[in-house]
């Protein structure tokens, strides 16, 4: 009898150990999923998935550098998402598909509204000489356009960048409300974008799309950041009718991320020089320093002005918050 309740003792044992085992296993599998236990990756743990609105071709090799800095920093490894459009992007953040993200103020304010789960960690300063991540929302129109001031505008074919572009749309918007036309919408075009009742809109897709679309004449007037816009001016190739000044693009990171992770992202992405990046071992290209030359500590407080245009002008259509 003994050796019977020895053996079953035994067995029970190892059938506790067996589940036991079993349990840690799947504890296992559920950790590799959400890091150290009290958070998410986009894809899997140790990996930063980096995303980035396409303002131009080949966004993914321009902001190379930057992906080089943060698995430096980090000790993570990076990878890019590739988004077509602004819309993509907006759309993989609100579905946690990405962990950092560099975007325009337009689209981090639609996609928090949309309910993405974002920290901006620094504004990026995108043009050389600047000390403020601030740039500038420009209306060019043609070399040779009688056309003076954006009040002429009315009637026109305005080339805009994106419907989610915060230069490239949404100040554009606000410049043409101040010259005195009705950024009011009819309804929209057969493509699906937005009619307006004082000009017709045009999408172009990208800045530099924006900019060889005036540049062609395809355009009466349109609307680019400046980095895209001054380079055809000084060419001239365009003329500089209006300037709007626009908050620069925030560098965010999930909020689901695990705790230690996302500490290490704002340590790294909270203040960003050039020199940083040299001496980190990071080589710099010419298509990069086009649009990045450091990032300054900011909040969501630093987007209120961006949030107060698109309450002013529905036309913008932010997505706002149910």
């Amino acid at each position: 009898m003994r050796l019977n309740r020895l053996k079953s003792a035994a067995s029970a044992a190892a059938a506790v150990f067996l589940v036991a085992a079993a349990l840690a296993g799947c504890s296992s599998d559920s950790d590799s999923d959400s890091g150290s236990g009290d958070g998410k990756w986009a894809s899997k743990e140790g990996t930063l998935v980096f995303g980035t609105v396409p303002d131009k071709a080949g966004s993914d090799s321009n902001w190379k550098p930057l992906e080089d800095y943060v698995a430096k920093q980090t000790g993570y490894q990076v990878e890019f998402y590739p988004t077509s459009d602004y819309t993509a992007l907006i759309a993989a953040a609100v579905a946690g598909k990405v962990d950092v993200a560099s975007f325009s103020g337009l689209t981090y304010v639609q996609a928090t509204n949309k309910g993405a789960e974002l920290t901006v960690a620094s504004a990026y300063i995108a043009s050389k000489g600047l000390t403020d991540p601030g740039y500038y929302s420009e209306a060019i129109v043609p070399a040779g356009s009688t056309i003076t001031t954006l009040a002429q505008a009315k009637g026109k074919k305005v080339c805009f960048v994106d419907p989610n572009s915060t230069s490239g749309f949404l100040f554009g918007l606000l410049a043409l409300k101040k010259a005195g036309l009705s950024v009011e919408t009819s309804g929209k075009d057969a493509s699906g974008a937005p009619k307006f009742t004082d000009f017709t809109a045009s999408f172009a897709g990208s800045h530099d799309k924006s900019v060889q679309a005036v540049e062609a004449k395809q355009c009466d007037i349109g609307f680019a950041e400046d980095s895209e816009a001054e380079p055809a001016a000084k060419a001239g190739k365009a003329k500089v009718v209006s300037k709007e000044y626009v908050p620069g693009g925030p560098l965010v990171y999930a909020s689901t991320l695990p705790q230690d992770v996302q500490d290490k992202l704002k340590t790294t992405l909270s203040s960003i020089s050039l020199d940083q990046m040299k001496s980190a071992g990071v080589t710099t290209t010419d298509e990069f320093l086009e649009g990045f030359q450091g990032a300054q500590p900011q909040t969501d407080d630093y987007y209120k002005a961006i949030r107060d245009i698109c309450t002013d002008i529905p036309a913008a259509n932010c997505a706002p918050k149910s």
